[in-house]
């Protein structure tokens, strides 16, 4: 157990060791399938599934519905949305961009083993725009890794490039979210980067109003957000709000 919780007061943005370009394969694919541990634990494929389904039953006789994950890392919640679509009697399609190549490679097996309909590629979510052929776009545990005015540039190319809805699933920053992270990323993965970075995380979390503030700052004018367990926040902006 950490010895001294840290001022979680403010906001405190550490270099994470995931996001060295350098990191060894190993190492990295190794780090991506403890977070889809932790993924699956946290229920993060259900609390995106129950804002993106209506979208679906709306549709029945139209073309698929295309989600695109901003950030997607291994793929584990992009293809975990296509089968819990599939599983309700939905047909979507599914798709990511990530920075990493290696990101890139491990969703893509991902899918294939799957069955999913899906595509990855990479993008460079801050400098590059965002295709605009996606109904909705969201990211999971990536706002945090930015400062404030890089995360509302990424706000502001979701906002722009999604069709019809934007969805941002992040950590809480809570005394009680970093206990929960320290334990459970320990009782969950061997990763010792997932070990590291998952408190680092919490420590660069945002608190709603933050996230909030920094959405209507990006033009998603109306977005709202729901607390979910264990200490996570889903914003949610609809186009047509």
């Amino acid at each position: 157990m950490p010895l001294l919780l840290p001022d979680l007061s403010q906001r405190d943005r550490q270099p994470e060791l995931m996001d060295d370009p350098a990191l060894d394969e190993g190492l990295h694919r190794q780090a991506l399938t403890g977070l889809e541990r932790v993924n699956r634990i946290s229920g993060i494929v259900g609390v995106l599934w129950g804002a993106i389904r209506p979208l679906c039953e709306q549709r029945q006789d139209g073309p698929p519905l295309r989600v695109l994950d901003v950030g997607s890392g291994g793929g584990d919640i992009s293809v975990g949305l296509w089968q819990r679509a599939k599983k309700a009697g939905h047909a979507i399609q599914v798709g990511g961009c990530d920075i990493s190549p290696k990101a890139i490679r491990m969703a893509t097996e991902r899918a294939e083993r799957a069955g999913a309909d899906a595509e990855y590629f990479s993008v460079d979510v801050l400098n590059d725009d965002l295709p605009d052929d996606w109904d909705v776009m969201y990211c999971s545990l990536f706002l945090h890794h930015f400062d404030e005015q890089q995360g509302v540039r990424l706000l502001s190319n979701m906002r722009r490039s999604a069709r019809e809805m934007v969805l941002v699933n992040d950590l809480v920053r809570s005394r009680l979210g970093y206990l929960l992270c320290w334990w459970g990323v320990r009782l969950l993965t061997r990763s010792p980067i997932v070990h590291v970075d998952g408190p680092l995380s919490v420590r660069a979390g945002f608190d709603p109003q933050e996230v909030l503030d920094m959405a209507e700052e990006a033009g998603l004018t109306g977005a709202r957000i729901t607390r979910h367990w264990p200490q996570r926040l889903l914003l949610t902006w609809n186009r047509s709000s």
